[in-house]
């Protein structure tokens, strides 16, 4: 009994323990566990997606898997969020916000009168840290980044300081009734905030709106106190401006990026467009065609899903398929259209999404939910979240082809496997399994569970194993 259980801990099966050990203690989004550097925007329901989607593409690309990436949204549908996302190099975390991810700020504006419906600005602060472990970003849907500031390295190692966009230019009403709150020396708005780790701010918040509570009723949507009491907050916390002549804004209705007193110092990194969400903003054209701002032709089926990778904030080396391999599995599993497709192990859904994209018929089983069945809303895929194994002996279903990507790849994993997998298979269907030639990576070498698979095939069943890309498919045909 003790020569099996050491057989059964192989670095994969340690890593898979780990994995289920922090999903049945986290009692959120497992996102917000990390303290990983993360960049998060907050995208409503206006006429600025596509401000939202190459900022997302340029920050992805600019500063790649050294930070992680989430887009907030408020009242933005599924398939909506998908094509904002679609352009991104880097995973990135889909949050649809509500009250209840900031109950403070929300009960604090309902006791304004302000229901939810009318939150309107004040959907930036839910929550009030997508990750508070870690250093954070916190920008409109209508900032674009298009270079490091001088102090990057600094919050990226989570020893900077507080910062917040400046509006040198501010006039009083831009505060709302909570101007006389605010510091006209530091001219702070709620464009760009940066947090080092660990830091709340909420707490500010209450104590600007306990001494002047907001006016009844109000409207999130048009009042300007949002800004004045985000204001009023961070000055409490010493927070560092942000120059204009460094973030621009480039609003829609001027005919001038207003770089603010100073003027053009050639020291901008990045642009905020403002009244992109209401009417077309003609200085975001002009930088995309200038090439400042990031904009690339309509993505292939495999890059447009690459947002939904499972590296970076899930912090497990190799816990995704490597791009090339999700391509050479999805391209084969491209005769299956219109027809019936089980995959084993869903993960975030990037290979999910494809497959249901090609038109085939899916149901994709994991044994948690790591944000899948809210990416893949509308797309048709049977989302079950139960034991692999247990599922496949209980349901009695079977299939035209059966994508298999599981994280333990054992011997030992893989006679729990075998058996309801190979029922699995309708006859004359296919099963195409990643990790056929994992062993030959040597941190992974104890994982030969597929191989064992392969040559314990019941009398008829065929197979090859395609080694093109790492770490290798097996396609296995049943008569």
């Amino acid at each position: 009994m003790l020569r099996w259980f050491r057989r059964q801990e192989t670095r994969a099966a340690r890593v898979a323990a780990e994995d289920r050990r922090a999903a049945a203690v986290c009692t959120g989004r497992r996102f917000e566990t990390g303290t990983r550097p993360v960049i998060r925007w907050i995208k409503g329901d206006g006429l600025d997606d596509q401000v939202t989607r190459a900022a997302i593409a340029q920050a992805t690309r600019l500063f790649g898997s050294a930070v992680d990436y989430c887009l907030c949204t408020q009242g933005i549908a599924a398939p909506r969020a998908r094509e904002i996302l679609s352009w991104s190099a880097q995973p990135v975390e889909w949050w649809p916000v509500t009250e209840h991810d900031n109950p403070v700020l929300a009960r604090l504006l309902q006791q304004a009168g302000c229901p939810p419906e009318h939150f309107g600005y004040w959907w930036k602060w839910f929550p009030e840290r997508v990750r508070p472990a870690g250093p954070e970003w916190i920008l409109d849907g209508d900032m674009v980044v298009t270079g490091k500031p001088a102090w990057f390295d600094q919050w990226l190692g989570g020893k900077d300081r507080v910062r917040v966009s400046q509006d040198d230019r501010a006039t009083p009403a831009i505060y709302g009734r909570y101007s006389a709150s605010v510091d006209p020396a530091l001219q702070l708005y709620s464009g760009l905030v940066s947090l080092p780790s660990d830091l709340r701010f909420m707490r500010h918040f209450q104590k600007v709106l306990a001494a002047q509570r907001l006016a009844a009723p109000h409207d999130g949507r048009s009042d300007m106190c949002e800004q004045g009491v985000v204001a009023a907050a961070f000055q409490r916390l010493d927070a560092v401006p942000i120059p204009l002549h460094e973030f621009p804004f480039a609003r829609a209705f001027e005919d001038f990026i207003d770089y603010g007193v100073e003027g053009d110092r050639g020291r901008a990194w990045g642009y905020h467009f403002g009244h992109a969400f209401r009417r077309d903003n003609p200085h975001f054209h002009r930088l995309v065609a200038e090439g400042v701002v990031f904009s690339q032709p309509e993505p292939d089926l495999h890059d447009r899903f690459e947002w939904l990778g499972g590296v970076g904030q899930w912090g497990i080396p190799g816990w995704a398929m490597p791009p090339d391999n999700t391509r050479n599995l999805v391209t084969r599993a491209t005769i299956f259209r219109g027809r019936d497709v089980l995959e084993i192990g869903t993960s975030r859904g990037r290979v999910t999404a494809q497959l249901a994209t090609l038109g085939c018929n899916v149901t994709s089983v994991d044994h948690q939910d790591r944000g899948a069945s809210g990416n893949l809303a509308g797309l048709g895929v049977d989302v079950i979240v139960d034991d692999a194994v247990h599922w496949l002996t209980t349901s009695g279903r079977s299939f035209d082809l059966v994508v298999c990507d599981v994280h333990g790849n054992s011997p030992a994993e893989w006679r729990r496997f075998a058996e309801p997998l190979q029922r699995a298979v309708r006859p004359g269907g296919t099963m195409i399994i990643s990790n056929a030639a994992l062993a030959r990576i040597p941190e992974w070498h104890e994982e030969t569970g597929v191989p064992w698979f392969l040559d314990s095939l019941p009398a008829g069943w065929t197979f090859e194993v395609d080694t093109s890309t790492v770490p290798g498919l097996a396609v296995v045909t049943r008569p």
